[in-house]
């Protein structure tokens, strides 16, 4: 049996930069237990890579704009090189979807984000596939962008590792040991680990290890969303932002000299490696069909999906579980995983180690006593 003062499950961004920014607050005896051989073989390594900082719950913007911040001046002491492709993001509206969007812009400008309201005709000139979109304005985020998923997970890691943040993969969990409301440690595959302090970064599996430790049930939903990758498009400018539809639920972006396309599917999965399904390429088909019809002839090449784990209200679940002691929650991120990466880790561990900081409130799990009728 070892010991740990500190136990976080899930090598994915929740937990990598959980435990990257414990450490360089000089935090020791942190374990990582990640059940896979590598890190971000789920969710944390699936998604498209982008960095959106204008998004609809408004407790998440402060995050978001922080993430983005990060990521255009690394700290000094990164260990590896990420890519940040800047590129923007032009994300679009119509009705009563245009004017939600354009409140949602104001949010951001007030948090210091950097946005314009763009014209039809101006998004139009600036990605020439719209031409016959069917959309009513559009908001501009320069500083958005496409982040090297891979490199930047790495990096949390590999920063960890190097301020002596252990990792054990291929350690699945089995049981969080409980003792008098307090957690005590975990018992996994490769045997009984004793903790002071359990975080729950397990992703799509936060509910199920929530539900171990007897926690508050925060009715987390894992879902699957496709991703679609085309042919070699000539006429695909890579320098293009990605572009999203949020009325229609739709979004694509350059990449690999296609397009990355996604109709934002979201159907309610078991945790696990979610399969495709074929009838997800007809939505997509007339999604672009009936809204964006100058890509209707795209040839796709390969296709994946990946799972997004869902709070009930749309925020984060980061913070101290009230019901049992010592057991820590970063879950919940929704998709938001990549941009707010760093921030949700900064943010967890002031949690950490000051329980009274007043910051991570909107994310509380204690909201959930509330909802549950507990």
């Amino acid at each position: 049996m070892t010991s740990f003062r500190y136990v976080i499950i899930g090598a994915g961004f929740a937990g990598a930069s959980t435990a990257y920014h414990l450490a360089r607050r000089g935090v020791k005896e942190i374990l990582i237990l990640e059940q896979e051989k590598v890190a971000g073989v789920h969710s944390s390594g699936r998604n498209a890579s982008m960095i959106r900082q204008v998004v609809p719950e408004p407790a998440l913007i402060p995050l978001t704009g922080e993430g983005a911040s990060f990521l255009r001046s690394l700290p000094a002491d990164w260990p590896l090189p990420v890519s940040f492709q800047q590129n923007g993001s032009l994300l679009l509206g119509s009705g009563e979807g245009w004017r939600r969007l354009e409140r949602d812009a104001e949010t951001a400008r007030q948090a210091g984000i950097e946005v314009e309201n763009w014209s039809r005709e101006r998004a139009r000139d600036y990605v020439p596939v719209l031409k016959d979109a069917d959309f009513e304005g559009a908001i501009w985020c320069p500083t958005d962008g496409v982040v090297d998923i891979h490199a930047l997970l790495s990096g949390y890691l590999k920063g960890a590792t190097s301020l002596g943040v252990q990792i054990r993969y291929g350690c699945a969990m089995q049981r969080v040991e409980v003792e008098n409301g307090r957690v005590v440690g975990v018992l996994t595959s490769d045997g009984m680990t004793r903790a002071e302090v359990v975080v729950n970064a397990a992703g799509p599996w936060a509910a199920v290890v929530g539900k171990m430790a007897g926690a508050v049930d925060v009715r987390l939903r894992p879902c699957r969303r496709h991703l679609f990758l085309t042919v070699l498009l000539p006429w695909a400018d890579p320098r293009w932002p990605f572009v999203w539809h949020d009325a229609h639920g739709f979004y694509f972006r350059p990449d690999s000299g296609g397009l990355l396309l996604c109709p934002c599917d979201q159907d309610e999965m078991t945790p696990g490696d979610p399969p495709t399904d074929n009838r997800i390429a007809e939505l997509l088909a007339e999604k672009i069909r009936q809204h964006f019809p100058a890509i209707s002839d795209v040839a796709i090449r390969k296709s994946w999906a990946g799972l997004r784990t869902l709070s009930p209200d749309g925020r984060f679940v980061i913070g101290w579980d009230p019901k049992v002691r010592g057991f820590f929650w970063v879950a919940g991120l929704g998709g938001h995983g990549v941009t707010t990466s760093t921030s949700v880790g900064n943010l967890a561990a002031s949690l950490i180690l000051d329980p009274d900081n007043r910051r991570g409130e909107p994310f509380s799990p204690e909201r959930f006593l509330v909802t549950t009728g507990r």
